[in-house]
C-alpha cells in the first residue's frame, strides 16, 4: 500500500492533467471516500478526488504533496504530508488510509498537523 499512497500525493504536484488523472485511477478504488479538513463532507468516488486534487494542483501552480512520514498498523496506515507551496511555505497534515486486498486506496481520512 505505500506504494499506491506516495503515488496519491505525488500526483498532487502534477501539472499534467491526463497524468495525473491516470495516476489516480490507478491507486484509488472505484468506491474511495476521502475526507480532510477543508471539506465540509466526505467525497465518495474516483471521479470527485480526481476533480478536487486537481483544483489543488490548478489553486496552487508549483506546490507539492510529499511524504514525510509513513507507518502502517494492522491495516491502517499513518501517513505525514508536507504540502509545499511553490514560495516555500509549508502545512502539514497526518492521513489515515485504508486500501484493498489489491493495494487500491478505499479511505483516506486527513487531519490539520500532527497532533502533537
Amino acid at each position: 500500500m505505500s506504494d499506491s499512497v506516495r503515488r496519491f500525493f505525488n500526483a498532487w504536484g502534477d501539472g499534467d492533467a491526463e497524468a495525473r488523472m491516470a495516476v489516480l485511477n490507478d491507486v484509488l478504488a472505484s468506491g474511495v471516500r476521502y475526507a480532510d479538513p477543508r471539506l465540509e463532507e466526505a467525497l465518495v468516488g474516483t471521479a470527485a478526488v480526481i476533480d478536487y486534487v486537481g483544483q489543488f494542483a490548478q489553486m496552487a501552480p508549483g506546490a507539492i504533496a510529499q511524504i514525510a512520514g509513513l507507518e502502517t498498523r494492522d491495516g491502517i496506515t499513518r501517513a505525514t504530508v508536507e504540502f509545499i507551496m511553490a514560495d516555500g511555505q509549508m502545512q502539514l497534515g497526518q492521513y489515515m488510509i485504508e486500501a484493498d486486498a489489491a493495494g487500491q486506496l478505499t479511505r483516506l481520512v486527513g487531519f490539520k498537523g500532527t497532533g502533537a
